[in-house]
């Protein structure tokens, strides 16, 4: 796990804290993993990473919710548009639509 206050964190079996760059957390990373994938959880760790040429994959998950708050998916106010090509079946380049309507109050989604 990567922090910038690694003093602060509680020592939990099987987590190592790091405080160093990106790209050399997941030089570390990577090798801890032996072989197995690296996966990133932060919006701005992974933008830096995305900069560096450090990512090679996004797995993306669409979730029917609309969030009020926190901090934008690869944040990069004036940066330069990143284009996806998609894995899998299908056009690489294709728009992805996802249609939904807003849930009324109390109401519990299908």
């Amino acid at each position: 796990m990567l922090t910038h206050h690694p003093e602060d964190a509680t020592p939990t079996e099987g987590v190592t804290f790091l405080s160093c760059d990106p790209a050399e957390a997941v030089r570390i990373g990577l090798e801890a993993a032996g072989g197995k994938n690296l996966e990133v959880f932060s919006p701005t760790i992974g933008r830096q990473l995305l900069e560096l040429g450090l990512i090679d994959e996004i797995d993306l998950h669409i979730a029917p919710v609309l969030l009020g708050e926190g901090i934008r998916l690869y944040d990069n106010p004036g940066g330069e548009p990143i284009r996806l090509h998609r894995l899998g079946e299908g056009d690489p380049v294709s728009v992805v639509n996802v249609r939904c309507r807003p849930a009324a109050t109390g109401e519990v989604p299908e």
